[in-house]
């Protein structure tokens, strides 16, 4: 990731409503239609002059040169209902998501236009319900309507524009008082101030001063899983509880009845609560019937942990640590948690403590989970996951992962594998002798491997720089379980490999292999194939004198069960 190129940027500007177009009426504010017309008569928002000499539509924007050789076109899409965001729920803002959507592929960046109110919530639930996301999705607002003289809204807009078109940061982001933080993980913390949000423990993706800053090692990497998907199943029956000294076990108690489905409670210091017995027993029987209830500290830095016995009483009532999640992410990664169709309990435990979007820190022995023997492998992966993100650091993880992903093939290292998967890493690219992953697992009978390298879409019919395919190798190993695998995945020898077939079922009957001849035979190698002297192997096993052989290769359906195209693929195997 780096700077974007092109002589032209397109952007799309979703307008939700917010402070930022208000205007007032009888003395309060209220939200202001046609923003657009607004920032038309602004220059630092559009180069009229050009716009008119280019022949642009006439809602469409386009902002005075970013650089020389770049210009920055936007077009503003205005909500038909304007929100105060204090109105903003999911369902606004999976239409918000939708609306991307839909215009995924017209536009290189989105801007979205919001009050600032619930402006962290915004970006947090967008950053879950927005999934293999490769564009910017940067939200911003104002304290002060953009139309004032006094306004911080048009340096955060135009902020906000200048970072969705000139670099490529595959996140949701918010911008603000020339900041750009991750969205989950920010907060506001000031009604007033200009500097209403901050990230408080993550520290800002760029900042933009004379210069612009960016942190390139904390910015994700885009997934590279597939095309963008939207979950807008997101649940909406969960909730967020404050407990503060002395809160009464009966309040709790009403707190946590259905049709409430998660809850983010918000503890004191680390993660601690009272141990009221009354209380701590509501907790367990709420967690016994299937509430998934998430921990998290209302304190603005620091993480939950377990060091105190109030936070180990909580710990044991079946809470979920939400480590140093804000309480906005905590809340929108819990709606989409239980959003998921078909997991349990558990399953839904295990996501709520992985981090899906950068919206946790994970203690470091949670973190470096990959590598528990300390090998190098591990060490090498671990390093791959902590490098940042820019072009030159992009390549070089590129240049290595097919080697790497081969060398975890061989060694059968599964855990290893998942993190090469978590990467986005294409377990089909290929090494520098022309392998895949799947060619290094089959020579080496890695059948676990195998198996999971076929589920995730490997190519079974792929040859190496030798013409070998993975089945072949499989093969020439006697790996008769990696051949059942790829043969139920319809790999099929190919019509040079049947031609040479021949010669090497006569050199095996020669050697009394019948090991050898029953890989092939598996394979799907027919035993009357001539070798290069117009001989099968039936025949040079009579030559040989060799019955017990003979009698195998007479009747080898007696010894050989060959393998049938529609045996199932078993993920454990």
């Amino acid at each position: 990731m780096a700077r974007a190129l092109g002589p032209e940027r397109r952007l799309l500007a979703i307008y939700t409503g917010g402070t930022i177009g208000m205007r007032k009426e009888d003395g309060v504010l209220v939200p202001g239609r046609d923003l657009a017309a607004v920032l038309k008569t602004m220059p630092m928002f559009h180069d009229a002059e050009h716009a008119q000499a280019c022949g642009l539509p006439e809602d469409t924007l386009l902002l005075p040169p970013a650089s020389p050789s770049q210009r920055v076109i936007y077009t503003v899409l205005e909500c038909q209902r304007l929100f105060d965001s204090s109105d903003m729920t999911i369902t606004e803002w999976v239409q918000i998501a939708q609306t991307i959507e839909q215009h995924y592929e017209q536009y290189h960046g989105f801007v979205v236009i919001h009050g600032t109110d619930t402006m962290a919530f915004a970006a947090s639930v967008l950053s879950f319900v927005l999934e293999n996301l490769e564009k910017p999705v940067i939200l911003t607002g104002a304290q002060v309507p953009i139309h004032a003289l006094q306004s911080d809204g048009r340096e955060n807009l135009l902020g906000a524009l200048l970072m969705a078109s000139q670099f490529v940061i595959p996140e949701v982001c918010l911008f603000f008082q020339n900041q750009l933080f991750r969205g989950n993980r920010t907060t506001k913390v000031d009604a007033r101030r200009f500097a209403a949000f901050c990230s408080p423990n993550l520290l800002p993706l760029a900042t933009v001063g004379a210069d612009v800053t960016i942190s390139w090692e904390l910015v994700r990497r885009a997934s590279r899983q597939g095309r963008l998907v939207v979950h807008s199943g997101m649940e909406r029956d969960v909730g967020l509880l404050r407990l503060y000294p002395g809160i009464p076990a009966t309040l709790v108690r009403a707190f946590l009845q259905p049709p409430l489905k998660g809850v983010v409670m918000e503890t004191f210091g680390s993660g601690n609560g009272p141990s009221a017995p009354d209380l701590l027993q509501e907790l367990r029987a709420a967690s016994a019937r299937g509430l998934l209830i998430v921990n998290c500290t209302h304190c603005l830095q620091g993480t939950v942990t377990s060091d105190y016995a109030a936070g180990a009483a909580m710990a044991g009532t079946g809470l979920v640590s939400g480590f140093d999640m804000t309480s906005e992410a905590a809340l929108a990664k819990l709606s989409y948690v239980l959003g998921q169709p078909g997991l349990n309990l558990d399953q839904r435990k295990e996501l709520m403590t992985t981090d899906l979007r950068g919206e946790m820190t994970l203690p470091a022995i949670d973190r470096c989970p990959r590598s528990p023997r300390g090998s190098v492998l591990g060490r090498g992966l671990a390093w791959l996951l902590e490098l940042g993100n820019n072009q030159e650091v992009d390549a070089v993880r590129d240049a290595l992962v097919p080697s790497l992903a081969c060398a975890v093939a061989h060694s059968g290292d599964l855990e290893a594998l998942q993190v090469l998967m978590e990467l986005g890493s294409d377990l089909c690219l290929k090494d520098f002798r022309g392998q895949s992953p799947l060619h290094v697992a089959a020579r080496a009978g890695q059948a676990r491997v195998v198996a999971t390298l076929l589920q995730r879409g490997a190519q079974v019919d792929a040859h190496d720089q030798d013409g070998y395919s993975p089945l072949l190798l499989a093969v020439r190993g006697r790996h008769e379980r990696v051949i059942q695998l790829l043969r139920a995945a319809n790999a099929r020898l190919s019509s040079q490999e049947l031609e040479d077939a021949g010669t090497e079922l006569c050199r095996l009957a020669a050697r009394g292999d019948s090991a050898g001849l029953r890989a092939w035979v598996q394979a799907g190698a027919d035993l009357g194939q001539p070798g290069y002297d117009g001989r099968s192997a039936l025949q040079v096993a009579r030559a040989a004198g060799n019955w017990e052989l003979l009698a195998f290769l007479q009747g080898p359906e007696s010894t050989v069960q060959a393998q049938s195209p529609d045996t199932e693929v078993l993920p454990g195997v």
